[in-house]
């Protein structure tokens, strides 16, 4: 009996141990910027239905000082629902997107390239952002 708890114990570390690397593997996202303000809306402050036309959130919204202070992330589309989700990033990733956004030459459309790991609470721990 102690040696089918002791496997069970075993199988249980193995399984999450698998999890925790799916975690901390690197990833890279090429998708649409957006700040935690708006991914909590399904029509921004702009007009943009973000299910519908995510490419259609302006850099002007990005920028206004509330969406800046709240964070950003990108919206990713669901291949299987078609529904778009948001992944934030962690500080750094917030400070890169906020300088991007002051270089940018993009009124909107503000597709980005993100590299970077996720955590177990889903943020992104960015390593790089550019713009595509």
């Amino acid at each position: 009996m102690e040696k089918r708890h002791f496997s069970l114990l075993i199988g249980l570390v193995l399984v999450f141990s698998f999890q925790v690397v799916a975690i901390a593997d690197d990833h890279v996202f090429e998708q649409y910027l957006l700040d935690v303000d708006c991914a909590n809306k399904v029509i921004t402050d702009d007009g943009t239905n973000l299910q519908t036309n995510p490419e259609n959130h302006t850099v002007a919204c990005l920028k206004m000082p509330s969406c800046m202070a709240s964070g950003y992330g990108v919206i990713i589309r669901n291949k299987e629902t078609g529904k778009y989700n948001f992944l934030k990033f962690d500080e750094k990733g917030d400070e890169l997107a906020r300088k991007l956004l002051e270089t940018t030459n993009k009124t909107d459309n503000m597709r980005v390239k993100v590299s970077g790991t996720i955590d177990k609470r889903m943020i992104i721990k960015v390593k790089n952002i550019e713009e595509k």
